[in-house]
């Protein structure tokens, strides 16, 4: 079987950053700019909002859990009853009311 990795590529205020999705453990919306946070603890504040990386990581495995996070699936340590969730690196996302029910059946359809 071969493996298809995938690069991402971001460019910010004339950097440019390439990265694996394994590598990014979420994403955190803050007004018109984003957080990455990476595996190593590292992170990079991108002037673009959430949304626009959606199309490009959804199909890798990432779901959007509140209009501010965006998580990797692969990340996911556990959820709280509460509807918070843990992520291996032990930051947490709040999971939206409103998405709990589509958001956890994703989680528990695809394994």
């Amino acid at each position: 079987m071969e493996k298809n990795i995938q690069q991402l590529t971001i460019t910010t205020s004339g950097k440019l950053f390439f990265f694996s999705p394994e590598e990014v453990v979420r994403l955190e919306a803050k007004s018109n700019y984003t957080t990455i946070y990476f595996t190593d603890k590292r992170k990079i504040l991108i002037a673009k909002v959430l949304k626009e990386f959606m199309p490009q990581l959804e199909p890798l495995g990432f779901i959007r859990i509140h209009r501010a996070h965006l998580v990797n699936r692969k990340h996911i340590l556990f959820i709280t009853p509460q509807g918070s969730v843990i992520m291996k690196d032990a930051s947490i996302a709040a999971m939206s009311r409103r998405m709990k029910n589509g958001v956890m059946q994703v989680l528990m359809n695809v394994a």
